[in-house]
C-alpha cells in the first residue's frame, strides 16, 4: 500500500510536468506582482509582444480621452450654433420691423421730414444719334 501511494516529488520526477498545488494562483500573483514572472524564459521571449499590447493600450486609452473631449466640444459649439441663429432670428426680425417705411416716417416726423404723397414720376431720356 506504501509503494503505491506516490508523493508529489515522485510524481514531478517521474511525469516530468509540475503538479499544481493548492494556492498555484497566489504564488502565481506574488511572482507577477515581484517580478519574477518576467524573469521566465517564455516571457522573455514575449517582450516585444507585452509592449506592443502596452502600447496598444495607452493609444487606445488616449484615443478614448480625445473621443470624449471631441464629443465635449461638438456640444458646446452646437450650443453656441443655436445661440446665434436665435440671435439672428432675432436680428432680422428688428431690423425688417426698423426698415417698414411708416416705422421710418414716424422717426423721420422729430426733424421736420414728411412722407411724400406725389407719386413719383419716371424721367425718360432721349438718346440723340
Amino acid at each position: 500500500m506504501e509503494n503505491k501511494q506516490l508523493d508529489s516529488q515522485t510524481v514531478q520526477e517521474t511525469v516530468g510536468t509540475p503538479v499544481k498545488k493548492k494556492g498555484s494562483v497566489g504564488t502565481l500573483l506574488v511572482q507577477i506582482l515581484g517580478g519574477d514572472f518576467l524573469m521566465r524564459e517564455w516571457a522573455r521571449n514575449q517582450l516585444n509582444f507585452l509592449f506592443f499590447l502596452a502600447t496598444l493600450a495607452l493609444f487606445y486609452i488616449a484615443n478614448s480621452y480625445y473621443a470624449e473631449s471631441t464629443s465635449r466640444n461638438i456640444d458646446e459649439v452646437a450650443r453656441e450654433l443655436k445661440e446665434l441663429q436665435y440671435e439672428y432670428v432675432s436680428t432680422k426680425s428688428e431690423l425688417m420691423q426698423a426698415g417698414k417705411q411708416s416705422e421710418i416716417a414716424r422717426k423721420m416726423a422729430p426733424s421736420g421730414m414728411v412722407e411724400s404723397i406725389e407719386p413719383v414720376k419716371k424721367i425718360i431720356v432721349k438718346m440723340e444719334q
